[in-house]
């Protein structure tokens, strides 16, 4: 997905590639081994490909009003929300070849040139950025993350936004939007400095939750707007009504963890080693049948998709016998220090380090931040009532992407995408604030 860039323009009647979608399906199902005999591979990837083919045989590009390229795109968070809101991103870099094709397999109007697969790095002098009128991306972030306990202090990783200086100054957007962790604002006056010296004004941060709006997560993340100086007479309103449009959004707590989940099938753990590949009921499945459940919440995510869709990525880890006891013994709410589990707790004695290596979720709060350490194992992500951890759908719906959004790639690939994703129900309410913004400057030119 790299080479010389000839980007595609993505016409009014876009076509689109179905040969790919069909092609990622069927190598999905090829490795896939149902132990159980409960799904017949080859009836149910019919159903999905006659799904995406309805779906996007009736996509066109209307909706959009503005174009947009979206650095470290990963699996698309970011651009799900903008999407929504009528933006349309033209180019999406990342080095994770599985985020990629996540990516791609959901955006199938955009070409394999529109995607970039490479090391943002390596794209310094390159000519490769047209001009756009919004640039967005959260540059990696484990380098700042404070649950990063092994982070070092010049962590090459804190040096990457600078590769997203380069790439604005390339493209020269109207506005550009920068999502990270909050340990990136030791950097801040950096990035202030690094931004003006190639005409651009980055605005005070904004730290926001998407508990804070009513979505069921708590993930504090820092958002910079900066704006081009071509509008430095009206910086100071720009940057108010950009603020002033994402806050009035806010609501406080409304949606739960169970709202987000409560209508997904039932699963247990796995408990079959070296079973990557293998499936059944009741461990859940990479591509289910198409299923009609609605919820409120579900509405919420699932704007603009059938009732009828597809059930994608729910399936369980693998856990041995004594984490699965450790799940069942443990109360909502409770950690590593409960009584209950003490006996068989292979971390107590290291409590004042471990204490929410197992964490139960509560059901009826918002859940605690989903993260790519899911990747590694579910134990901080215990499934409030079920003796396991959380799926990869599961935390795809608490952070917000819709119920068809495909995460292609290895299970523990999911994870990471997802857990390295900025909320889309978040980047829904940033781009309402962008949209008004961009309006502002129309009518001032």
């Amino acid at each position: 997905m790299n080479g010389e860039r000839g980007f595609m323009d993505i016409n009014k009647n876009c076509l689109y590639d179905m040969e790919f979608i069909h092609e990622q399906i069927a190598k999905v199902l090829a490795k896939i081994k149902i132990c159980d005999d409960s799904v017949n591979k080859d009836e149910l990837e019919k159903k999905i490909v006659r799904y995406y083919t309805d779906k996007f045989d009736s996509f066109t590009a209307e909706h959009f009003q503005y174009d947009f390229i979206d650095l470290f795109c990963g699996a698309g968070g970011l651009s799900v929300g903008l999407e929504q809101e009528g933006f349309r991103p033209i180019i999406a870099v990342d080095k994770d070849l599985a985020a990629l094709l996540t990516y791609r397999f959901n955006r199938p109007w955009l070409t394999e040139e529109n995607l970039i697969h490479d090391d943002i790095r390596e794209l310094v002098g390159k000519d490769i950025f047209p001009h756009v009128p919004v640039i967005v991306g959260g540059p990696p972030c484990q380098g700042f993350s404070v649950v990063n306990k092994h982070k070092k202090e010049n962590d090459e990783r804190n040096a990457l936004y600078k590769f997203y200086v380069h790439a604005v100054k390339q493209s020269r957007p109207k506005l550009f939007l920068m999502e990270n962790v909050e340990g990136i604002l030791k950097l801040y006056n950096e990035i202030q400095s690094d931004f003006a010296n190639i005409g651009y004004t980055v605005c005070e941060p904004l730290i926001l939750s998407p508990k804070d709006f009513g979505f069921p997560q708590s993930r504090k993340r820092a958002f910079i707007l900066g704006i081009n100086n071509d509008y430095e007479h009206m910086t100071s309103e720009l940057f108010s009504i950009f603020k002033e449009t994402v806050l009035s959004k806010m609501q406080g707590p409304k949606y739960t963890l169970w709202d987000a989940i409560s209508d997904l099938p039932e699963l247990e753990a796995k408990t079959l080693k070296n079973s990557t590949h293998v499936e059944s009921k009741k461990w859940g499945y990479t591509v289910a049948g198409i299923s009609a459940t609605s919820t409120e919440y579900t509405q919420l995510i699932n704007e603009g998709i059938p009732v009828q869709r597809p059930l994608l990525n729910h399936r369980s880890k693998y856990n041995n016998e004594r984490d699965i006891q450790i799940y069942q013994l443990l109360k909502p709410g409770e950690k590593s220090d409960a009584e209950s589990i003490q006996e068989i707790n292979p971390y107590k004695n290291r409590a004042d380090i471990f204490r929410d290596k197992f964490d139960k979720l509560v059901a009826d709060e918002p859940c605690k931040a989903i993260t790519a350490h899911m990747y590694y194992d579910c134990n901080m992500y215990i499934h409030p009532y079920q003796a396991r951890g959380l799926t990869p759908r599961e935390a795809a719906r608490v952070q917000g992407f819709p119920d068809d959004y495909f995460f292609l790639g290895s299970p523990n690939e999911w994870y990471r995408q997802i857990g390295n994703a900025v909320s889309p129900l978040m980047a829904r309410v940033l781009a309402n604030g962008l949209k008004c913004v961009l309006k502002r400057m129309n009518v001032d030119e």
